[in-house]
């Protein structure tokens, strides 16, 4: 029944199969007055999708591990009740093309972070997440529990309901990416953790020797991509690049007390959707035309996509969405997965083969003064350059690579 109502989910286009295994991961780090409480997080809370040697007793995960992330789905979309139950139903026996808790292939992978967006959770980007795997990485995908999450598992076992505020409330966003900001942060810590040590568990995947945290990307989607952009501008950070999907880019504009400046090469792939609202592609422009590489950054947008083309949303409602003619934007949406994914694998292998060599806090406090001038010239060099080629990262890249569906 739900495979008549609920579309099955696409092939994966990589080499390997695929696995996944929720970690949730408890902060070591004591709450003080250098941790303000609102930048703090008990915990993190993530789904691992990596690489896997699948065995006969392995079975393929459900697409929503309890039947109420479906129904808060629902809620969002103002489905009536009825409705929502049945749906959420459905949902809950819907089967992926990953398996749950297989062993991971005896590999080191580079490893991918992603943050979702608004109404989102760690599930719903299975699609994206799952086809980056089959293609070698492994993804850790963060579950918010700032208020942004369709509905987010507690530390405690408790359901974190949606915030549901009006976008531009620019103060609460903020505290949401602040918040946001030190998950990401203690999701690194566990992933280091874990590549060293694995998960001192007896049950499930061993993880030890598997993460190859010196090939880390960011990785997000809508207000995800917010995330990203923030965490790219930490001018330590340890990702080599970031994949903006759709990426929300006003709540940074709206920033006044913090300079983005992104310190890494990101590739912003835009729905067609998202592409005609002017306002942020321009805010999106501009973030990338002022980041360090924007010489290496792209931009590109699918023809025939919606925002929530790149989640899986739209991929298993394909079935009720074929009949919705109000609608532009009529790409299949496995089509449209497929070329997100495309676009982002592309991007990454052509930023590792030449991976940036993160600078380290110790390091520049050795910098000299001398030194220092000699940085601020090569900037200032660059900048020319760039000027002179009157490069422009968003509106060049766009115009060459937008895609003919």
């Amino acid at each position: 029944m739900s495979s008549l109502l609920l579309a099955n989910f696409p092939p994966l286009t990589g080499r390997y199969s695929v696995g996944c295994h929720d970690i949730e991961w408890q902060n070591q780090q004591p709450l003080n007055s250098k941790n303000p409480q609102e930048e703090y997080c008990r915990s993190v809370l993530m789904r691992l999708y990596y690489p896997a040697k699948i065995k006969k007793e392995d079975h393929k995960a459900d697409w929503i591990s309890h039947p109420d992330y479906a129904k808060a789905l629902c809620e969002i979309a103002k489905l009536p009740e009825f409705l929502s139950n049945w749906l959420s139903g459905l949902a809950s026996i819907k089967k992926t093309r990953f398996y749950k808790d297989a062993q991971v292939l005896e590999k080191e992978f580079p490893v991918i972070i992603f943050s979702h967006g608004l109404g989102g959770n760690r599930l719903i980007y299975s699609s994206i997440c799952s086809d980056l795997a089959s293609h070698g990485f492994i993804v850790a995908a963060i579950e918010h529990r700032d208020g942004s999450a369709s509905l987010a598992k507690g530390f405690e076992d408790e359901w974190i309901k949606y915030d549901n505020v009006p976008p531009e409330v620019w103060g609460f966003r903020h505290h949401q990416l602040r918040h946001r900001v030190s998950e990401t942060e203690l999701c690194l810590t566990a992933l280091d953790r874990i590549a060293k040590k694995g998960i001192e568990s007896s049950v499930g995947p061993n993880f030890k020797g598997k993460l190859n945290m010196k090939c880390v990307v960011m990785a997000g989607h809508s207000f995800g991509g917010a995330t990203t952009m923030l965490m790219l501008s930490d001018k330590f950070c340890r990702f080599q690049c970031g994949l903006l999907f759709d990426p929300w880019a006003q709540p940074l504009v709206m920033m006044k007390e913090t300079s983005i400046h992104m310190e890494r090469p990101v590739i912003a792939i835009l729905s067609e959707e998202f592409s005609f609202w002017p306002d942020n592609y321009e805010s999106v422009q501009e973030l990338i035309d002022n980041s360090v590489y924007s010489n290496k950054s792209i931009c590109l947008s699918l023809n025939g996509t919606a925002h929530q083309h790149q989640s899986d949303v739209l991929l298993v409602l394909r079935y009720w969405t074929i009949f919705d003619f109000r609608s532009p934007f009529q790409i299949d949406p496995a089509r449209a997965i497929d070329l997100n994914a495309e676009a982002a694998i592309t991007f990454i292998n052509t930023i590792l083969s030449n991976p940036i060599i993160p600078t380290s806090k110790f390091t520049t406090l050795l910098t000299t003064t001398s030194s220092s001038k000699a940085s601020l010239n090569d900037t200032k060099k660059r900048k020319r350059s760039r000027k002179s080629l009157n490069f422009d990262p968003i509106m060049k890249q766009t115009k060459k690579s937008k895609l003919a569906l």
